[in-house]
């Protein structure tokens, strides 16, 4: 790419590299995941602390962490989609109603990525943080919008991505599997994750599609597996409910639709 401007690119690298990491990083550490010349990585550093995107985390070691300046911009770009508003109303509705944990999430190069939750004291307490990033065959958010593209396009995005690998005893590892899942969301109006990327929580998710009735988000309410297993009434009652919050939203933000899935 003759535009590429490789100054802001390692600073990019650098934002990515600290946002992955557990730990803050020095300039040595820094300088050495990336191969980048230590002098190179002090100007880039210092510049992204300076305009507030790093902070120093310990002085003595001269070490490194995000700053608050990237959660301001990240704030910034979340609160500019169109459906934000309407959907972080209808989250934190499900979770007073149901009691449980609810989700919004987007796809982002073939990769779920959260943006917003409304948690309930009794229920899943996740690790997941806005902004990470999931596989899609294996989440209730990310089979939700994936039943919502065409067969061709979904199994595009996992040959893509890497695959299916099994992450759990019950992770769906073969197409013909997921596309018989996907078509099951379909009939039904949800999605469902059965413990398929975390033994001890089962989703159910929903799409939502823009005012050009393409799909746009997913939102899901997640449970303690225990209290889900063998118990296909609950199910059904939190699968429907996310189905109908989904739909409200996509008609609020000018979707024509009348469903959220044209099945034959």
């Amino acid at each position: 790419m003759d535009k590429f401007n490789r100054s802001v690119g390692r600073a990019l690298e650098i934002l990515e590299l600290l946002a992955h990491s557990p730990n803050e990083l020095t300039i040595t550490e820094i300088s050495k995941y990336l191969d980048i010349p230590k002098s190179t990585a002090f100007d880039i550093i210092y510049t992204l602390v300076d305009k507030g995107y790093l902070e120093v985390a310990d002085d003595r070691l001269k070490s490194f962490r995000l700053g608050v300046k990237l959660f301001q911009v990240g704030s910034g770009y979340r609160d500019k989609k169109p459906f934000y508003d309407v959907a972080k109303a209808a989250l934190e509705k499900i979770t007073a109603q149901v009691n449980e944990t609810s989700f919004l999430a987007i796809e982002s190069g073939g990769m779920l990525v959260y943006l917003d939750k409304a948690e309930s004291e009794s229920s899943v307490r996740t690790s997941c943080k806005l902004g990470s990033n999931r596989p899609m065959y294996c989440t209730g958010l990310g089979k939700a919008l994936l039943s919502s593209y065409s067969d061709e396009r979904l199994l595009d995005i996992v040959r893509r991505t890497g695959g299916m690998p099994k992450i759990t005893p019950t992770t769906i590892t073969t197409e013909e599997h997921l596309l018989r899942e996907m078509n099951e969301a379909r009939r039904r109006g949800y999605a469902i994750d059965d413990r398929e990327h975390n033994m001890d929580v089962f989703c159910v998710a929903a799409p939502i599609y823009d005012s050009r009735n393409e799909p746009l988000a997913a939102i899901s309410v997640a449970c303690l597996s225990s209290k889900m297993l063998g118990n296909p009434q609950r199910i059904n009652e939190l699968g429907t409910l996310v189905s109908e919050a989904a739909l409200s939203i996509s008609h609020r933000i000018g979707f024509r639709g009348d469903r959220l899935y044209n099945v034959s």
